[in-house]
């Protein structure tokens, strides 16, 4: 007779994420469908000690400590370890992740995770949160969630680099589309190669190469966009009494001084020059807040 599948672990809240590890001698374990269909989840598996197969439908895969593999929580798994093993289980709901349905379905049904760029960040990242998931504030654990939902996506779209290559047109299509989505966020601080490339399911890689092509790299667009942007502000009519530090955080500069610096290497004046000389009314004194 065969022995008896392991229990269940309990789960554990981590910000939006749920975390459960299971223990023990070579036990099978059965990952049953479970929640609510109308919030879909994905569920990160990582084996921390030991080796095992993974079973989904007809398909064996295995894998060893130290691989990562994400399934469908919708779908039933199960496990079979060789010997004693570890495995952490990890829930992230769907909407955490910038990824299509067809992106998160993809992603569910590939196979378990051993090298690329991403799995040897995300990987480290688990180990240490499951083994404290009790130990952080609730603040600190949403943020540290919310960077597994980050890496879980760029997971997804790693190696797929969707998006037409060798069209010409669509090539400048996209780069129209990832050029509006940056200017509808200049403001958003959090604006970054990688979270333009998640917005537009692409991988950085081709995200960088479509602005090669162009002559510039993506984080000089953001910065040069951000600079134009706050220029036009800074010389309307009117605004004489707008600080450059409120300006320079109305389009995403992470301080006044780096704002400042950065207006001076690109237009040759500080910005509190830029603005007087446009808005001071005659006779009226330079200020000098920039």
């Amino acid at each position: 007779m065969s022995p008896p599948p392991a229990p269940a672990a309990t789960r554990t809240a981590l910000g939006f994420l749920q975390v459960s590890t299971v223990r023990g001698a070579a036990r099978p374990f059965v990952c049953e469908p479970g929640g609510d269909p109308a919030d879909p989840h994905l569920v990160l598996g990582l084996l921390t000690s030991g080796t095992a197969t993974l079973l989904r439908g007809e398909a064996a895969e295995r894998f060893r400590s130290g691989d990562l593999f994400v399934r469908d929580a919708a779908e039933p798994f199960a496990l079979h370890p060789s010997d004693s093993s570890e495995l952490h289980l990890v829930w992230i709901p769907r909407r955490a992740l910038a990824l299509t349905d067809s992106q998160a379905r993809a992603l569910g049904h590939r196979a378990p995770f051993a090298g690329g760029a991403v799995a040897p960040l995300l990987v480290p990242l688990l180990r240490e949160l499951v083994g404290a998931v009790s130990g952080y504030s609730p603040r600190t654990a949403l943020h540290l969630a919310g960077s597994v939902a980050e890496l879980v996506t760029l997971l997804a779209v790693e190696g797929v680099d969707s998006g037409p290559r060798d069209c010409g047109q669509d090539r400048q299509d996209l780069v129209g589309q990832i050029r509006s989505h940056v200017d509808a966020r200049l403001w958003d601080r959090e604006l970054t190669p990688a979270t333009v490339a998640a917005a537009q399911h692409i991988s950085i890689r081709y995200l960088h190469k479509l602005f090669e092509g162009h002559g510039s790299t993506i984080g000089r667009w953001i910065q040069h966009r951000r600079l134009e942007e706050a220029r036009r502000e800074l010389g309307r009519p009117g605004t004489h009494d707008t600080t450059v530090a409120a300006v320079a955080r109305r389009w995403g500069f992470a301080s006044a001084t780096h704002f400042s610096r950065s207006f001076r290497a690109a237009y040759g004046v500080p910005p509190s020059d830029w603005r007087d000389d446009r808005t001071r009314l005659p006779g009226a004194p330079r200020n000098a807040d920039g």
